[in-house]
């Protein structure tokens, strides 16, 4: 009985025991965190879509100099930059023997004058007629060897800025026709700007949509005279290139200060709207040609397709799915 009441006792202990070590710390529960809307309430106002971007003013018109006839070049008096007078010198051929021969000429011609002199003492009219046409001949042949030696030379015949000059040097022979120096006109200048890829915006330009140049600080009113819409064909890929990523710019009044090359940054509005719809631009949605947004509805988020219109860089229209005052869910 000792033996029995003693395993009991020890049976109930190390139950208690047992109780004691299970017994732990319930956790606290905490209330799980809500994210945080970003939301935009829907307002009205005004969106344009802008087309902007740096530019270079360019000559309005180049007058350029040729040779009529082959030759080889002597020496050239101008680069690109040079400012010219109306006289000036710009490249001088190879005359080669022309001033000899126009000196042989002109001996040629004072024989022919003494000649005449004294046909005419002798009052006969076959010999003075003879000694008259020999003189007028003599004559137009220092006249055209002084011409060829003139035409040896190239002469600007107007004041400006030299904008171009053939790659040539002296000693190159060079062809009729070919174009070696171009001048233009400081006063007359165009703006242009150029698109470093075939940039669907440009085709959006017409012919006289009005256009802002700023520059120096100053801002400068114009009107665009040439698009890729109304660019001249060209068989040169080079320029036809050229005419597909480039406008130009005509000012109603060119910055004072501004010179062939100067830098500006050209602004065109290709599109407005006014009093419509406009959201951020992030707030919008698209998957699989599908636009919408999300909107928050009380407690509740909500996708609601829309119709977009206008869009920018950072705005876009709604025109159609949304109303004023709604708001949008911009982040995730």
């Amino acid at each position: 009985m000792l033996w029995l009441l003693a395993g009991a006792l020890a049976l109930v202990q190390t139950g208690c025991s047992s109780v004691h070590a299970d017994r732990q710390e319930v956790p606290e529960l905490l209330e799980p965190v809500r994210k945080q809307e970003d939301l935009y309430e829907v307002k009205r106002g005004t969106i344009e879509k802008k087309l902007s971007g740096p530019g270079i003013f360019i000559p309005a018109s180049t007058k350029f100099y040729s040779y009529t006839k082959d030759g080889r070049v002597e020496q050239i008096f101008v680069k690109p930059g040079d400012t010219v007078k109306k006289g000036d010198l710009l490249i001088q051929l190879y005359t080669s023997d022309l001033e000899a021969k126009i000196a042989d000429q002109r001996l040629v011609v004072a024989e022919a004058e003494d000649n005449l002199k004294n046909k005419l003492a002798t009052q006969d009219p076959e010999q003075i007629r003879l000694a008259k046409l020999n003189q007028d001949v003599e004559q137009m042949k220092l006249e055209a060897l002084e011409q060829n030696l003139r035409d040896r030379s190239l002469v600007a015949d107007r004041s400006g800025v030299v904008t171009f000059v053939d790659l040539i040097q002296p000693g190159s022979n060079i062809t009729a026709y070919r174009d070696l120096v171009g001048i233009s006109d400081p006063k007359e200048m165009l703006f242009m700007y150029t698109s470093q890829r075939n940039n669907n915006e440009l085709y959006a330009i017409n012919r006289d949509m009005a256009a802002t140049v700023e520059f120096n600080g100053k801002v400068y009113t114009g009107k665009v005279i040439q698009s890729p819409r109304n660019a001249p064909s060209s068989n040169n890929i080079i320029e036809s290139d050229k005419g597909n990523k480039s406008l130009l710019i005509q000012l109603d009044q060119n910055p004072p200060d501004a010179v062939f090359g100067s830098q500006g940054e050209l602004s065109i509005v290709t599109d407005r709207a006014e009093n419509v719809l406009i959201i951020p631009r992030v707030g919008l949605r698209s998957y699989q040609g599908r636009s919408y947004v999300r909107i928050l509805d009380g407690d509740v988020r909500r996708e609601v397709d829309v119709v977009k219109g206008i869009e920018t860089a950072t705005e876009v229209e709604i025109r159609r799915g949304l109303e004023e005052g709604q708001k949008i869910i911009l982040n995730n």
